[in-house]
């Protein structure tokens, strides 16, 4: 059966653990000093019919720390540094907002948006299925700025779009270290963009609570849209 290009299966409900490992003030925020999101889902995607289809990671991870499994026929593949041709993402690009739908991308552009994904190729039965997936993302420095971070996620996965008609439902969860495993950590306001074509979700943040000295954020959504969340050592 051949693979089928990057698509949107519509997904009927998606359930997100993220939790962050303070990793880079061990290391002195040297340059290759780096903290982890511990990225933990389970996702019911509706299947139209059998194929093969390429899932995406759109962020850098660590080597061979990424899977996904297919529960109904328990196949387990890992996540991969992607190959082939750039172009392939063009069209998930524009649907992540990082390519505006009206614009003719710049190859070059392209390829610097597309250097960190990762692919998994899976062979996907018909009808309702369960994905898990999980991976540890890298979190590198921003701006310049080795102190600075910022957890990104798109819910659901990219290459996934919510079912029509709220039919959908999305629980994510973001977790931080508790201070004194992460001295002088500060996070600063989450900030929400909708993917091109997406209502901005209505629902806000419940949080930051407090969980066994740890900060937590959670979201119930019914929109797709793009969660970044910004912090700082001091």
């Amino acid at each position: 059966m051949a693979l089928s290009p990057i698509i949107n299966l519509p997904v009927r409900w998606q359930v997100l653990g993220v939790d962050v490992e303070s990793l880079a003030p061990l290391r002195g925020f040297s340059t290759d000093a780096y903290d982890v999101a511990n990225v933990n889902g389970v996702l019911l995607v509706e299947n139209p019919s059998e194929q093969d289809i390429r899932l995406v990671l759109p962020f850098p991870v660590e080597r061979s720390s990424a899977e996904v499994r297919v529960v109904s026929t328990d196949e387990r593949v890992q996540f991969r540094k992607r190959d082939g041709r750039a172009e392939q993402f063009v069209d998930l690009l524009r649907s992540v907002g990082e390519i505006p739908t009206d614009q003719e991308p710049v190859l070059k552009e392209v390829r610097e948006a597309v250097r960190d994904f990762y692919v998994a190729d899976v062979h996907l039965p018909a009808g309702s299925q369960v994905l898990r997936f999980h991976a540890r993302q890298l979190l590198l420095p921003v701006g310049g700025d080795p102190r600075a971070r910022e957890v990104v996620l798109f819910a659901p996965l990219a290459g996934f779009v919510l079912a029509p008609s709220g039919q959908s439902q999305m629980s994510v969860t973001v977790a931080f270290p508790p201070a004194w495993a992460a001295q002088g950590l500060s996070v600063g306001t989450p900030a929400i963009t909708p993917l091109p074509g997406q209502p901005a979700p209505p629902e806000q943040p419940s949080g930051p609570v407090a969980v066994a000295e740890r900060h937590v954020y959670g979201w119930l959504w019914r929109n797709d849209p793009k969660l970044t969340i910004p912090y700082r050592y001091a």
